[in-house]
């Protein structure tokens, strides 16, 4: 595959560093959930949800930087066209794809910032507590929350399709998957 058929090299980097945040938070995101509060325990007992949850906020500012980072990267940069081989359904298919996983991506970390600012915690990035945008607001923040509850499943679902359509090109033969690749082919 020629290097103008495949995304460069920081596009690359970008999309697995990405990526592996991404199955880290959701992963995260669905453990930590389940943890009992402070006050659902027995005296004596202490709860370890507000590390989980700490870290999931780091990790998802985190992410956010490095998902603008690719925005301002992939609009500075194009991307590799799709080859002719690949049905033209198919192309916008995977163009709606991307769309969507921008926006989730875009969407995701903002609805848990909102959240975490209508909360009567601090928001804290790795341990710099940031500056209040709102005042804790109970209904604001559990609206948040169920949005960034069903953004989470909607962004796992599309991330399924995202890597289903990534094996059925690699079981296909196509170079498709080599685009992306971390080494090259």
């Amino acid at each position: 595959m020629s290097d103008s058929a495949r995304y460069n090299r920081v596009q690359i980097i970008l999309h697995w560093i990405i990526a592996a945040i991404v199955f880290f938070m959701i992963a995260l995101g669905l453990y930590m959930t389940e943890l009992p509060k402070q006050s659902e325990l027995a005296p004596g007992e202490e709860s370890v949800r507000a590390f989980y949850f700490l870290l999931h906020k780091s990790m998802g500012i985190t992410a956010a930087m490095l998902i603008l980072l690719r925005i301002f990267w992939r609009i500075t940069h194009k991307a590799p066209p799709l080859p002719d081989t690949v049905a033209k359904w198919q192309q916008k298919a995977a163009g709606a794809v991307h769309w969507l996983l921008y926006g989730i991506m875009i969407a995701m970390p903002f609805s848990g910032y909102m959240q975490s600012m209508f909360s009567k915690y601090d928001t804290k990035f790795w341990g710099i507590v940031l500056p209040r945008v709102a005042e804790a607001d109970k209904a604001m923040r559990e609206t948040f929350s169920q949005v960034h509850e069903i953004l989470a499943f909607l962004f796992i679902g599309v991330i399924i399709i995202h890597i289903a359509a990534a094996i059925k090109h690699r079981l296909s033969g196509t170079e498709i998957t080599n685009r992306m690749s971390l080494r090259k082919h």
